[in-house]
């Protein structure tokens, strides 16, 4: 019976060791787990080297550390990014899928050329398409200017849909130029009653006779035939 005893004492013994031992190497291996890949899904237009600059997360990092609140203060961050959705899989593989911003426009100053959302904010994209296809501002400060415009021309679709460029001049006012090479100038107050009263103008007969329309003085009109 001692015999016995002693026998099942160090089979214990050993069990106990031989558990110790492979919770030791699964603490390690789970120590060891790693974030192997981030995947970019749905992405068209922004660069991946801005984007995987720009979050926290990063490859190779511990699997442990990672941090969904982060991750989802990082992705509202982007002013390209207008929805997502993420999720860290037990292999190791974390998915981000996008849904990107439209551009609203492209603004330029000399050299400098970005595209900006409808609130004038900077979309940092990689892509080359065709710039006539899109409305084009100009002016220094023009992208922190242009939401009002953009908040009343939206209401006008027709007038919107019809403009080829945009020009901001401070303290003076904006000029339109639309696809038929007809323009307005417009002051920078009272927009949305000065541009009905030219809205009524493109419905009549005048709108044919003259290429330029200047409205900045509130309630007067002056109109050429010169170019714009």
């Amino acid at each position: 019976m001692r015999i016995l005893t002693i026998l099942l004492l160090a089979l214990v013994t050993i069990l106990a060791v031989t558990l110790v031992i492979k919770s030791n190497d699964v603490k390690k291996i789970f120590m060891k787990k790693k974030i192997k890949i981030i995947e970019l899904i749905n992405y068209e237009k922004i660069s991946q080297d801005y984007f995987f600059k720009k979050i926290s997360v990063k490859q190779g990092q511990s699997f442990w550390k990672f941090n969904p609140f982060k991750l989802k203060k990082d992705l509202e961050s982007f002013n390209e990014i207008k929805n997502f959705t993420f999720q860290l899989n037990w292999s190791g593989k974390l998915q981000i899928k996008i849904d990107e911003t439209e551009p609203f426009m492209i603004w330029i100053r000399d050299e400098n050329i970005n595209y900006i959302d409808f609130d004038g904010n900077i979309l940092r994209f990689d892509i080359e398409e065709d710039k006539n296809s899109i409305i084009k501002l100009f002016g220094n400060n023009a992208n922190l200017q242009i939401l009002e415009l953009n908040n009343i021309l939206l209401k006008k679709e027709k007038t919107l849909r019809n403009i080829n460029s945009i020009f901001y001049q401070n303290d003076i006012g904006w000029k339109l130029i639309f696809d038929n090479n007809k323009c307005v100038l417009l002051p920078l107050k009272k927009l949305e009653k000065v541009l009905d009263i030219f809205q009524d103008i493109t419905k009549s007969e005048l709108y044919s006779q003259f290429n330029f329309f200047d409205l900045r003085v509130f309630r007067r009109v002056y109109m050429s035939d010169k170019k714009c």
